[in-house]
């Protein structure tokens, strides 16, 4: 059982469904909204450094927040987003678990895309011992990228007074998405929005004056 009150606390964001796989550009300018949305104060978790500097680049400009990436032992860049206020962090690696980012300073979280293991050796092992590949998918990639999800989504809310929006912008959680299901099974139940006037009207409702300074 969790100490936090997630239905009051925290909003979870899905944008709504799209035909197509939401490519970098699209991704850019969804963050951009949310960044707006909440004013600031954002992780933004990717499982690629690469797409990581390519999004970032892309939203280059779009806000005046102070906005930082952190690379592999970004822990000085990691500390200057703390000490910022209301900035926005690009990360990847080590951000989704292990760090603290309490109260305000992330007040929104982004993941990029749903944090499915790399294929190594190991896997491959794996993936020989099932009779085909749903069912390896199923027992052990699923499970996974289950486990990875919850450190992430972990960045969120620290303490019993943190308030915050969790946005997946995977298109394969939207409504009728492929891994919907496994998602909203691995995270507490929480208020849900498709809508960023709704991202607008949480924040609005659960911060206080010196939050928008």
């Amino acid at each position: 059982d969790s100490p936090f009150n997630y239905k009051k606390k925290c909003l979870l964001y899905f944008p709504p469904r799209v035909k197509m796989q939401m490519d970098n550009r699209k991704m850019a300018e969804e963050i951009v909204r949310l960044v707006g949305a909440c004013h600031g104060h954002a992780l933004v978790l990717f499982t690629s450094y690469r797409q990581m500097a390519e999004v970032r680049a892309l939203t280059d400009g779009q806000w005046h927040y102070p906005t930082y990436q952190a690379w592999r032992n970004g822990g000085r860049v990691i500390q200057q987003f703390k000490e910022s206020g209301n900035g926005v962090l690009f990360a990847a690696g080590s951000c989704w678990e292990g760090i603290d980012f309490p109260g305000d300073m992330v007040s929104l979280l982004i993941i990029a895309k749903l944090p499915f293991p790399i294929p190594d050796p190991v896997s491959d092992y794996e993936r020989r011992q099932y009779p085909n590949l749903r069912d390896y998918i199923n027992a052990e990639v699923i499970p996974e990228m289950q486990k990875k999800l919850r450190q992430g989504f972990g960045r969120a809310i620290r303490t019993e007074q943190d308030t915050c929006v969790v946005s997946i912008l995977d298109h394969r959680t939207a409504k009728k998405g492929r891994y919907r299901s496994d998602v909203l099974e691995a995270l507490p139940k929480c208020q849900m929005a498709e809508r960023i006037e709704e991202v607008e009207n949480f924040i609005r409702s659960r911060k206080v004056e010196r939050y928008y300074s």
